[in-house]
């Protein structure tokens, strides 16, 4: 294998690894206002909504999930007080969900204490190093997502 090949499999290792540890700190956060990440991604996907809620359909579509699966965090995250649901008012078949107040709160600071703990994690590192690892990166997710990848067999 090329010096070069080895070098984007360590990147890719390198990326995958950065995010699970993220998703662990974030995981962590959130497990402090007894959310998952994914109920957290959950209520941001409701924020998104604005103040007239969003659909589930718009909740499941922000998170990558079928209707059901986002009508089931829908109905775990209500009881907890976090989120209501309200008949559409240019469709009584369907619903909008909102944040409620708790929600919102509780949306915010979780949000707070994972860029907390964001933060911490490149304490001492110089910024010229975050700055070019950004750059690095997006760079990277651009040229995977503009040049398909051939199948070699």
């Amino acid at each position: 294998m090329s010096d070069r090949s080895e070098l984007a499999l360590q990147l890719a290792d390198a990326v995958a690894a950065a995010h699970q540890a993220v998703q662990r700190a974030g995981n962590r956060a959130f497990e402090s206002f007894g959310l998952s990440q994914r109920a957290h991604a959950a209520l941001a996907a409701v924020d998104q909504g604005g103040p007239d809620g969003a659909r589930p359909s718009d909740i499941a579509r922000q998170l990558g999930v079928s209707r059901a699966a986002a009508t089931t965090f829908i109905q775990r995250l209500e009881p907890k007080g976090l989120l209501e649901t309200t008949t559409d008012p240019d469709d009584d078949r369907s619903v909008r969900v909102t944040l409620t107040r708790r929600g919102l709160e509780v949306l915010l600071r979780a949000g707070q204490l994972e860029r907390r703990l964001a933060a911490r994690a490149i304490e001492g590192m110089p910024a010229s190093s975050l700055a070019r690892a950004v750059q690095v990166l997006h760079e990277f997710r651009q040229r995977l997502e503009q040049r398909p990848l051939e199948v070699v067999r």
